[in-house]
């Protein structure tokens, strides 16, 4: 019996597994899969998909409580090969999909001096000086202290040929403006939601946008022209789009290793929370400095906390209107509440896992007698916060927020195996073996953090154009936010989310308070994923940078067309193209991309009846080809599935450096333990009974909302209908 359990942990988490050797990575699946042709490929990818899986409760899943429906879910032979299908598919994407655009070269960064103490670092560099685990293949980038910083370009999931073609296509056509229009804009205002996640879930995917990726400023002096389209009335003569940053000229002398196009993140790449703490030295100062009556002192913090206004449950802002925090571009108030909420955790993270072990665990003294200078103390209490903290947002987006949009069983098993492996997936442990074997057995027993995971598959570490162009999800924000109050809980009317962003926020959010608004993101509704729902008021709005003065660089725009032309004017491919590069089916014909008759009819009007033209964005919101129950279909999900895992298992914080030495003991229990409901309840400790029943007696009772980005009670009541029914969003 153990052996046939082992096979089939075996088969599943493959599916999350990776491998630091060739001859294990040339495993039956991946080499069935590559010897295969095109034919059978697609054959299989239809055949496979995985329609029939077993059905039972898994909001809130935890393998140690669900060994039997577990074993249950997986121990079908559809299962079986529907997860050696996914297996050997991911495990090519690993093999053919990550593609180098160039690392900088290290100037004169002194890695002795920044990582005296292991810890992130503001840039993010030099978190490979002195590394010692990496594989024979991967080596070589010992040496190179700038991957993953802030500044340096953006990856590639294509090669660098079809991102030449896809790059000298015509940037106009079709017209930007009417595609947004006659496809993205929502019909006479009316939303589609998704009844069973709240706005919370897409506050959080922006404030992780935001820890991930940015391309900056836009150029000031060159511009791109969309010309006016007669079905687009607020834009009679035309939208005028800055261009993206372009490299400077030093920048461009790097070697792009073919690829004509190259553009730079202007935040660390790294799951850093970034955007809680900055990645600069000067926002990580102002960050960490102290506020008194809503202005800075210029002092920092004692003890390494962060500047928040705990009272009030919301950041300070500055002279200039905006937010102390580590990143307030494109400013919202579920911004706020998001970075406000790990703000506070961040100094109860010092209060309450850190102070207590100084002078045992961590500022430890040398000798006998002597005293460890305070600002030193301060710097470790603040440094193994950051790590904490930046850990536990990333477990929660991986075992959390993810299962909570692609919501089907198989799924939620392989993101929490992403996470803890074996041991929360089958409740088993196996530290011993874990040191002893190689390749996707190491990741079966771990999953992708901990001790001997990083695996950078050949490829210095970068995110990737291909990777924000999938994230562009604007159809989640809603119209209007349904007030709750915070304190009673009654319904209060709607807010417009057009009176929430900018230098609106500020104001909103102190109308209504802290309590309030995050009882009411929890219990609304955003919109689904799909054609004809991006926010009505993004069709014609003024967007600013929010990073300045008022309104500094200010575009009136149309939001989906700028989301169309961005991936064209970054080369991105057309969708199935797109595909073809993951090696996943084009789509035939219309029919086949949607069962939808008028878009069917609007689609072929406006790509001349050609599915080959029909952009990227356009081809994943009117997608079919989606698993059960996920909020998107599966053109960005195999992007998710390659470069999800790839954050964790590039990363020296999410591997050697994920142990007690460096995180402490009460630290790595913190993130391991700790829920997104958890630190809710810990900062809102009132809406207790928003997540538990107030008559709540055993752990099975209903009322409980186990994944805090579901509608919370009492709405959470109303949609459990449609979590168990539900077939996609």
């Amino acid at each position: 019996m153990k052996t046939r359990t082992l096979s089939l942990f075996a088969v599943l988490l493959a599916f999350t597994s990776c491998s630091s050797n060739k001859e294990v990575l040339t495993n039956r699946e991946l080499s069935s899969i590559k010897e295969r042709s095109s034919e059978e490929a697609d054959k299989a990818y239809w055949k496979r998909r995985g329609k029939d899986w077993v059905k039972f409760e898994y909001d809130g899943y935890t393998g140690k409580k669900n060994k039997l429906k577990f074993l249950k879910t997986i121990a079908s032979v559809k299962n079986i090969k529907m997860s050696s299908e996914l297996s050997g598919r991911r495990q090519q994407l690993f093999e053919e999909n990550l593609f180098d655009t160039g690392v900088s070269a290290n100037k004169s960064i002194n890695c002795d001096k920044v990582m005296k103490r292991v810890h992130r670092t503001p840039y993010g560099e030099c978190y490979f000086h002195k590394y010692d685990h990496l594989s024979d293949r991967d080596v070589q980038f010992t040496n190179q202290l700038r991957m993953g910083a802030k500044g340096e370009r953006f990856g590639r999931n294509i090669d660098a040929d079809k991102i030449a073609q896809a790059s000298k296509q015509d940037l106009m056509k079709p017209n930007p403006l009417e595609i947004s229009k006659k496809l993205l804009a929502r019909k006479n205002g009316k939303q589609v939601d998704a009844p069973v996640i709240n706005v919370l879930a897409t506050a959080w995917l922006q404030a992780m946008n935001h820890d991930w990726f940015t391309h900056g400023k836009n150029s000031k002096k060159k511009h791109h022209t969309i010309d006016a389209h007669k079905s687009h009335g607020d834009f009679k003569h035309g939208m005028k789009v800055p261009a993206t940053r372009e490299e400077t000229k030093s920048e461009r002398a790097l070697d792009n290793h073919g690829y004509d196009k190259t553009f730079r993140n202007q935040v660390t790449h790294w799951w850093d929370a970034s955007q809680i703490y900055g990645s600069d030295p000067k926002t990580i100062r102002k960050v960490r400095t102290l506020y008194k009556n809503g202005k800075s002192t210029g002092k920092l913090l004692a003890d390494g906390k962060i500047a928040v206004d705990t009272k009030n449950r919301r950041l300070h802002y500055d002279s200039r209107g905006l937010p102390v925090t580590g990143f307030h571009d494109n400013w919202w108030v579920g911004l706020e509440l998001i970075h406000t909420i790990f703000h506070l955790e961040h100094n109860s993270i010092v209060d309450n896992i850190l102070k207590p072990q100084i002078g045992k665990k961590i500022c430890v003294p040398e000798g006998s007698g002597r005293k460890f200078p305070k600002s030193e103390c301060d710097e470790i209490l603040f440094e193994k916060a950051r790590m904490i903290n930046a850990a536990l947002i990333a477990k929660i987006h991986t075992a959390e927020w993810t299962p909570a949009l692609l919501d089907n069983e198989m799924l939620h098993v392989g993101m929490r195996s992403n996470w803890y492996g074996m041991r929360e997936v089958a409740g088993l442990s196996l530290p011993a073996l874990r040191a002893r074997v190689d390749g996707g057995i190491k990741h079966l027993i771990s999953g992708l953090v901990g001790k001997k995971t990083l695996d950078l598959y050949s490829v210095p570490f970068t995110l990737t154009e291909e990777f924000v162009a999938v994230y562009r999800m604007h159809p989640l924000v809603p119209d209007f936010v349904n007030l709750r109050d915070g304190k009673t809980n009654k319904p209060s009317g709607k807010v417009s989310t057009h009176e929430m962003i900018f230098r609106k926020a500020q104001g909103t959010f102190g109308k209504h308070g802290s309590a309030t608004w995050m009882n009411s993101f929890g219990t609304s509704f955003p919109g689904a994923m799909t054609l004809h729902n991006y926010p009505t008021w993004m069709s014609n709005f003024k967007a600013e940078r929010n990073t300045g003065t008022a309104h500094e660089d200010s575009v009136q725009m149309d939001m989906g067309a700028i989301d169309v032309f961005r991936d064209r004017e970054r080369g991105v491919p057309k969708y199935n193209a797109f595909r073809r590069a993951l090696h996943m089916p084009a789509i035939n014909s219309f029919e086949e991309l949607t069962p939808n008759k008028e878009d069917q009819e609007t689609l072929k009007e406006i790509y001349s009846n050609d599915i080959e033209k029909v952009d990227l964005i356009v081809g994943t919101l009117a997608e079919k080809d989606r698993y059960p129950g996920y909020a998107f279909g599966n053109t960005p999900f195999y992007i998710f599935a390659l470069m999800a895992s790839r954050r964790l298992m590039a990363d020296p914080f999410f591997s050697d450096y994920f142990t007690k030495d460096y995180y402490t003991k009460k630290g790595i229990n913190h993130v391991q333990k700790q829920t997104m409901s958890d630190v809710i309840i810990r900062h809102y400790p009132e809406f207790k009974n928003r997540f538990y029943g107030k008559r709540r007696i055993f752990p099975g009772d209903k009322k409980i909302v186990k994944n805090a980005f579901r509608p919370w009670l009492p709405v959470y009541s109303d949609v459990k209908k449609a979590i168990k029914d539900m077939d996609g969003l």
